[in-house]
């Protein structure tokens, strides 16, 4: 496995190998979720580009880009077991030099939902993603539905950029309780995070509920009520089209999915479930 740390050592090493790169994007902090998607990359395709670096764009000054969780050296012996081919490991500098001065954004369904909570948050995420694409060149990237929104917006950038990777959505892991894998959860005791595991009890219920009757209101109410019931704080919950990201006002039509997005502990959480039936 090699740990490549600038730009011209990466693109040396890209120039001698052939176009079936898959490549995985991160912040590091790896867990069994994104592990999962390099399996994906490293089964279906020849070689296997992990990038770690976590990015200042997509944090708010209030935001925890400075306690964010950093375990490169644990990151590194995982990444080796699963044979991964190149580690991209820059520094800030390398990927924002001193006087970079491009954002990319989306004006559509980055709007929306994390859009309106974390403004920040989806031009940061465009802008390092297509960079590290340009870095990179994969044939194909692997990103996980927990970040529904992340994973359509990057979508949607490649479509209409006319970008040449395949953007694979695969599915969310998730701990023996049923709380999504994140990073983050590092900021919660074990105690919490069974806690914490209400929020997908609570779309599970949801997602029956909404199978037997259209109708969202008494469905939305169910979900506030259960997560305020567990001391959570509610940023939204969002029953949109999957297509979209429209919001549904009223009656629900297939397929849709139901997001949300709380605070717990001082942690904030996000989850979805997906209705297409």
């Amino acid at each position: 496995m090699k740990i490549i740390n600038n730009i011209k050592d990466f693109s040396q090493w890209r120039s001698n190998v052939n176009d079936d790169v898959g490549f995985i994007p991160t912040m590091g902090a790896l867990h069994k979720g994104h592990l999962s998607l390099i399996q994906l990359s490293v089964e279906n395709n020849e070689f296997t580009v992990v990038s770690i670096f976590v990015n200042t764009l997509q944090f708010a000054p209030n935001e925890d880009f400075n306690t964010y969780p950093r375990t490169l050296e644990n990151d590194l012996k995982l990444l080796d077991s699963l044979k991964v081919d190149v580690v991209f490991i820059p520094n800030e500098k390398e990927i924002y030099p001193k006087d970079f001065s491009f954002e990319i954004s989306e004006n559509l369904i980055s709007k929306k939902l994390e859009g309106v909570y974390r403004p920040n948050f989806f031009p940061g995420v465009l802008t390092v993603v297509n960079k590290l694409f340009n870095i990179v060149r994969p044939k194909d990237s692997f990103f996980g539905q927990k970040d529904f929104q992340q994973l359509a917006v990057i979508k949607k950038m490649v479509r209409d950029l006319s970008m040449p990777v395949t953007i694979h959505s695969c599915k969310t892991i998730r701990d023996k309780n049923g709380l999504a894998l994140s990073s983050r959860n590092s900021y919660l005791n074990s105690d919490e995070k069974v806690n914490a595991s209400i929020i997908y009890k609570s779309l599970l219920e949801a997602k029956e509920l909404i199978i037997q009757d259209k109708n969202i209101e008494p469905v939305k109410k169910m979900l506030e009520n259960s997560l305020n019931n567990f001391g959570m704080k509610i940023d939204y919950i969002s029953f949109a089209s999957l297509n979209n990201l429209e919001e549904m006002s009223e009656l629900c039509v297939c397929p849709l999915i139901i997001s949300v997005a709380v605070w717990f502990k001082k942690v904030r959480l996000i989850d979805n479930i997906i209705v297409d039936n």
